[in-house]
């Protein structure tokens, strides 16, 4: 369901933390993963000797690629691109040239108003054709999925990401618990349907807002994951307060928004 993992890299420590994630990934599913550094390329500058220099942007992206390869290039099947653009664009650019399945990002930034200074991360999951993996690296939270959480409301899109929290935690040997928010039972339906087929899942039904009750849970019983899926947050039905939105930007944890609507 995974095999192509693609990750971005700046060399700063937060995109470290991601990259890592990706490579923990990457071993457990046994998927390829290619890491990609994305460097500016003004016009005016492409046919300046010093553009291919030892200290342009590009050599300067080419160098933090080879300490990821010398880092992690014996632990998985890696491969490493130096790509021009704005990183956020290079990144899902590059996701669609490689077929990925899994576009992995650090939440540095994510959690400022994103109508007024759009983040990488933000970009990224708005944008991107595919999954999104939101890595937790401003609590720089270490690689592990040992409890997954998912929610699990009704409708495609959410059966969608039950779908694939529930392979993901079984590759992963995960504890997975599927909630679904709502006032005065309205979810029972839904929970039963979750739990249909799955012996080994936990089922919680929670009061409230989805987002604010997802991430409340998330970081109150200490889960590694949290994985909703995709519905509001791409296309010309694109909405900022959307569930995925609002829990990419609030949750304390890594969260994997699954690609289930275009």
């Amino acid at each position: 369901m995974l095999r192509t993992i693609v990750a971005g890299t700046d060399g700063s420590d937060t995109a470290t933390v991601a990259v890592e994630h990706a490579v923990d990934l990457a071993d457990k599913l046994d998927a390829q993963l290619v890491v990609v550094s994305a460097f500016p390329e003004p016009e005016r500058d492409r046919r300046s000797p010093a553009a291919a220099g030892s200290g342009s942007p590009a050599a300067i992206a080419r160098a933090l690629l080879r300490d990821v390869e010398g880092r992690h290039g014996r632990g998985v099947a890696l491969r490493t691109v130096a790509v021009p653009g704005s990183p956020a664009v290079a990144l899902v650019r590059q996701a669609e040239q490689e077929g990925a399945d899994l576009l992995v990002v650090g939440n540095r930034g994510l959690a400022q108003a994103q109508w007024l200074r759009p983040s990488v991360p933000g970009s990224v999951a708005h944008r991107a054709p595919i999954s999104v993996l939101v890595v937790d690296t401003m609590g720089a939270r270490a690689p592990g999925y040992e409890r997954i959480l998912v929610g699990a409301g009704g409708g495609a899109t959410a059966r969608a990401a039950l779908d694939v929290a529930s392979w993901l935690a079984e590759q992963l040997g995960a504890r997975l618990t599927a909630a679904v928010a709502g006032p005065g039972g309205e979810g029972e339906p839904h929970l039963r349907d979750a739990s249909e087929g799955r012996p080994r899942i936990d089922i919680r039904a929670l009061e409230g807002s989805p987002a604010e009750e997802l991430c409340k849970l998330a970081e109150s019983d200490g889960y590694d994951l949290l994985v909703v899926g995709n519905r509001g947050m791409t296309g010309t039905r694109r909405v900022l307060g959307s569930v995925p939105d609002r829990v990419s930007r609030r949750a304390r944890t890594n969260v994997l928004i699954v690609h289930t609507v275009e």
